[in-house]
């Protein structure tokens, strides 16, 4: 992904077994995202410091990616020390399966891909 790359509407983003080792983006990027969910994302060695400039980021759900918990508590205690709104970490099955919402968001993703091309 470039550094041109932006995502002004995606609030909402899943990454499942992803091979990337590093993944630079910019808050510029994904300025409204909500919610990261990173699952079996085994490669990854963090997630980018810059997730902790996005003021509307509520939840970082991470499934079977146990090393970047390290990078989530970071984003988290950057956030809170910021006075940004206090981030909700969630660690292999803290809450619902990442599947049942899977098909909803991969719809909407084909929705949106549909609609700018």
């Amino acid at each position: 992904m470039g550094k041109e790359d932006n995502f002004v509407n995606l609030k909402y983003l899943i990454l499942n077994e992803v091979t990337l080792a590093k993944w630079e983006v910019g808050e510029e990027s994904f300025p409204v995202i909500e919610k990261l969910v990173l699952w079996e994302c085994h490669m990854l060695e963090e997630i980018p410091p810059s997730f902790g400039d996005i003021c509307l980021l509520k939840i970082i759900k991470l499934v079977k990616s146990p090393q970047l918990e390290d990078s989530s508590k970071k984003i988290k205690q950057y956030i809170e020390d910021m006075g940004g709104d206090e981030l909700q970490e969630s660690l292999d099955g803290d809450e619902e399966p990442v599947a049942q919402n899977y098909s909803s968001v991969a719809r909407a993703a084909r929705i949106y891909q549909s609609s700018i091309f």
